[in-house]
């Protein structure tokens, strides 16, 4: 009974990681690096079916590196 609601919590916990990466963080890297590279860059579309693909990865990594710089920014400015 317990090894059941571990397993099924455990598939809560990947799909919200999943959503979590796959729309925010993914969406946030692809936005910011159109802004910065004037819609160059990325080429791949803004919904991809696998955001962790080989290809995609990094821009996921970057849209967590740019919410973790706003928050920095934000505290740093708020608390002096």
């Amino acid at each position: 009974m317990i090894e059941l609601l571990l397993r099924g919590l455990l598939v809560l916990v990947e799909l919200i990681a999943e959503v979590i990466v796959g729309y925010i963080l993914y969406g946030t890297g692809w936005l910011v690096l159109r802004l910065l590279t004037l819609g160059r860059y990325p080429d791949l579309p803004l919904r991809v079916a696998d955001p962790m693909g080989s290809r995609s990865a990094w821009i996921a990594v970057f849209g967590f590196l740019c919410l973790m710089s706003a928050a920095l920014a934000w505290l740093t400015l708020s608390h002096g």
